[in-house]
């Protein structure tokens, strides 16, 4: 991934970077935090919404899934008018939107308006699609490494609100801790509206609505029913009809798109050009990345009673999820440095094995909090060096009137890769179960944590084997002599 003129991966031709470019970055780094923040703020505060609105579990689990299937819509729809109409200008609008939702969240008088703020909070997710559009554009050969430092910036903000947020709950209001996170996003807008430069190139033509609305409605069956076929039954006609519903769709999709003269996604970019196997590459890693998460939060916090856990407090918790935050930025710090010295493939390949040696070592010896935490810091650093790569990787081999919804494509995959390996290994842990003596209810064995980490570490071994087709002859076109 490129930083400049000996850097890998870089497509020839950008220019040298514009005066006040390291501001800029600067002022996109603060929006990406604040992104990563309001991400991670909600998750410790469920059980406090679980009691304010008197729902159901079952009902709960629509916060998260509601957000997803507004960012699934929204990221692929507001990086494609970036590319259209400006990315700073959907920047501020996508920042608006999600300063809204927020607010909805802090006050809604009933679960249904909750629920409406979160599907107003979507376009986050589209952040890093238009921020990768402006600094391709306004940063030049030093594009990769802003773009290593955005990843890094979600990843570090997303920890700090897993934090912040139990530790703000404990000392104030569920309204009031609630109000952190909006009040933040609408200091955000201005600071997108005003302090963030345009982007000059424009992708001629229109919006392909037919096009956009088969790609929304395609993806939101899908999720629908990978989200809810645990409740609903695998075998459930609403589980596998909304699942071959939506390949149908999609697919119908990829047939449309490669035959209009201005499709909504270029799929010939992604089927046969050098954006299929980033692409690809994202939705194993974000299976990978999202779908340990759960897994790995509840081995930490169960009670070291039931013979499984380790029984970490919510602080302590909170804090090991700090530390896997710091290994990812420094992952993604060092990204562009590693591939600058050895090219892109070598760096996605380093990352991706650290990751699956973390994982398998987790696998194999997880019996302290000390050792649990080092083999996570493995897993940390390499899926930052991950995530890093394969973003700027897509930046820099998009076309340039294309950067936003191509990295809107990478986004809109990591998502889904997510979705479905989380509803997959929910689906493992609920399977094996073991009730220890004098247990309420029911608790994942062992054996199923170890099952979740081994499938990680041979999802992100795929990610290995994706980067042998990433094209690394630009770094030899703009590479000097000497």
């Amino acid at each position: 991934m490129p930083f400049h003129h000996s850097a890998p991966g870089l497509a020839p031709g950008l220019a040298k970077p514009r005066p006040g470019t390291a501001s800029i970055v600067g002022f996109l780094l603060v929006i990406e935090f604040a992104s990563g923040l309001t991400q991670g703020w909600l998750s410790p505060l469920l059980p406090s919404i679980l009691q304010r609105y008197d729902t159901t579990a079952a009902n709960l689990n629509w916060v998260n899934a509601v957000f997803l299937l507004s960012s699934a819509v929204c990221v692929p729809l507001l990086s494609k008018l970036g590319d259209l109409f400006g990315h700073r200008r959907l920047l501020t609008v996508a920042a608006a939107s999600v300063a809204v939702g927020s607010v909805l969240v802090a006050v809604a008088p009933s679960f249904g308006v909750l629920l409406l703020g979160r599907a107003l909070q979507g376009p986050l997710l589209a952040f890093l699609s238009l921020e990768f559009a402006i600094v391709r554009e306004r940063a030049g050969p030093w594009a990769g490494r802003a773009v290593g430092l955005l990843v890094g910036s979600l990843a570090l903000g997303g920890s700090v609100g897993l934090l912040l947020a139990g530790q703000t709950r404990q000392h104030l209001s569920l309204s009031t801790t609630l109000w952190v996170p909006a009040v933040l996003m609408i200091v955000m807008v201005p600071v997108a509206a005003m302090l963030v430069p345009e982007t000059t190139l424009r992708t001629p033509g229109r919006v392909d609505w037919a096009g956009a609305g088969l790609l929304s409605l395609g993806l939101v069956l899908l999720l629908v029913a990978v989200g809810n076929g645990g409740a609903w039954g695998w075998t459930s006609w609403r589980a596998t009809g909304g699942i071959a519903g939506g390949l149908v769709v999609l697919a119908v999709w990829v047939v449309l798109e490669l035959r209009v003269a201005q499709p909504f996604v270029d799929v010939s970019l992604v089927l046969r050009g050098k954006l299929g196997p980033p692409v690809l590459a994202g939705f194993f890693a974000g299976a990978e990345l999202f779908g340990s998460q759960a897994a790995g939060a509840l081995f930490l916090g169960l009670p070291a009673s039931t013979g499984v856990g380790l029984g970490l407090s919510a602080g302590q918790l909170g804090l090991v999820l700090v530390v896997f935050g710091l290994a990812a930025f420094v992952g993604t710090w060092l990204a562009p440095r590693l591939a600058e010295r050895s090219g892109t493939r070598p760096t996605l390949i380093l990352g991706a094995i650290l990751s699956a040696a973390g994982y398998v070592l987790t696998a194999l010896a997880h019996d302290t909090v000390g050792v649990f935490v080092a083999w996570q810091v493995l897993v940390g650093v390499g899926n930052g060096l991950v995530l890093a790569v394969l973003s700027g990787y897509v930046v820099t081999h998009a076309p340039a009137d294309a950067v936003g919804i191509s990295s809107g494509l990478l986004n809109t995959a990591r998502t889904v890769g997510g979705a479905v390996s989380g509803a997959a290994f929910a689906a493992v842990m609920a399977a094996m179960v073991t009730r220890p003596a004098g247990a309420a209810r029911p608790v994942t064995t062992e054996a199923g944590y170890m099952t979740v980490w081994l499938v990680c570490a041979a999802l992100v071994l795929a990610v290995a084997v994706l980067a042998l087709r990433l094209d690394d002859r630009a770094r030899q076109r703009t590479s000097p002599t000497g």
